[in-house]
């Protein structure tokens, strides 16, 4: 049981870290630019209210790029300036951002493709949005790009975890099991040696009980 908790509590940790990484490191979308707009947001960050309330002093202009994919699935990007804070991509171009992606906007008819690097997840229940970081032509809709940073970071953190996970398999094999197996040893000696005790008690109780039982049977048969 505590084994099966124990992989459960490593398997919830490690999903949690990949879905922060997911979250912070950029991605790469190939898409057509349809129009841009600016809302009024309560709060700040990732989790936003699109309907500010009348007493807010929280609230800011945030502006928008509306996209489409090439099946014509829609994908609305947030576009914020990041400043120095976290994650650090030092963005401080969003009004820049903003007419790029009025330049690029385009109709079915005469579409053209874009990629929008970005990062953040789209999830409409709690207001989130993917911000944008920038936009550049794209050769088509069929280019896909690399992303080669997210290829890095995970398959460099696959790579530790499977180092640590084996180097810790071989510190407890050299270090921890031979200390675990001494003490099992002593433990497993103290209790023989209990053992051992309580018999010879027993039996030193049982021969003097059968002696008393040979006296007292000795006695009444004098009598």
């Amino acid at each position: 049981m505590l084994r099966l908790l124990k992989w459960i509590v490593i398997i919830l940790v490690l999903a949690t870290g990949a879905c922060w990484l997911d979250q912070v490191l950029p991605r790469y979308d190939v898409v057509r630019i349809v129009g841009t707009d600016t809302k009024r947001l309560d709060s700040s960050g990732y989790f936003d209210s699109d309907q500010p309330g009348p007493k807010s002093t929280s609230s800011r202009d945030v502006r928008f790029i509306n996209t489409v994919y090439p099946s014509g699935s829609p994908r609305v990007f947030r576009n914020e300036d990041t400043d120095w804070g976290f994650p650090w991509y030092y963005k401080f171009d969003s009004g820049n951002l903003m007419a790029a992606a009025q330049a690029l906007q385009s109709s079915a008819d005469n579409p053209k493709w874009v990629v929008i690097k970005s990062y953040g997840w789209r999830v409409t229940l709690l207001t989130m949005f993917p911000n944008a970081i920038s936009i550049r032509a794209a050769s088509g809709p069929d280019e896909y790009v690399i992303p080669w940073l997210r290829i890095f970071v995970f398959g460099f953190l696959a790579i530790l975890l499977i180092w640590l996970y084996f180097r810790l398999r071989r510190f407890k094999r050299e270090r921890l099991d031979p200390v675990f197996g001494r003490i099992g040893n002593r433990m497993s000696a103290a209790a023989d040696a209990v053992d051992d005790h309580a018999v010879a008690v027993s039996d030193s109780a049982n021969g003097l009980m059968a002696r008393l039982r040979r006296w007292l049977g000795g006695g009444r048969s004098k009598q």
